[in-house]
């Protein structure tokens, strides 16, 4: 009976983790880079050089590289988006699933316009994902070295 309480835990946090966040299908996604909205990837240094990023995002990592929360991240990644609440702005990763915890994150925390890129850069590399689908990207400079 524990058992199954716990589990129901977990399955209503998980629930309530992806309700929070406002989600971009690869056509929105488009939408926000093409409109110069502030792009955040928060994926790792060695994600970014294999590759390459998004032209003119934000890189902020989330995750170490045991791929624990880094301690600084919600200060470093406010510290890139700013104190504007209102701001529009999209977050993405490998797959979605970091772009959406960090969205839920901010929503916490009153930003009220950030999106989840759920496709993120790779997607499932067949028919999904900002490089499958032929979006910009560059190779990362001075922020992977």
């Amino acid at each position: 009976m524990i058992k199954l309480f716990i589990n129901l835990i977990f399955l209503t946090s998980i629930f309530c983790h992806f309700a929070l966040a406002n989600d971009a299908d690869y056509s929105k996604s488009l939408k926000l880079f093409e409109s110069g909205s502030l792009i955040v990837d928060v994926r790792n240094k060695s994600e970014w050089q294999e590759t390459g990023v998004i032209p003119g995002s934000k890189l902020v990592q989330m995750l170490t590289p045991a791929m624990t929360l880094r301690n600084d991240f919600i200060n470093d990644l406010i510290s890139v988006i700013g104190d504007d609440k209102s701001i529009k702005a999209g977050i993405i990763c490998k797959s979605g699933g970091r772009s959406s915890a960090t969205v839920a994150m901010l929503k916490e925390k009153g930003y009220k316009n950030i999106y989840n890129m759920t496709e993120g850069i790779v997607g499932d590399e067949t028919k999904t994902g900002w490089i499958t689908r032929g979006y910009p990207i560059a190779s990362c400079e001075s922020e992977c070295n």
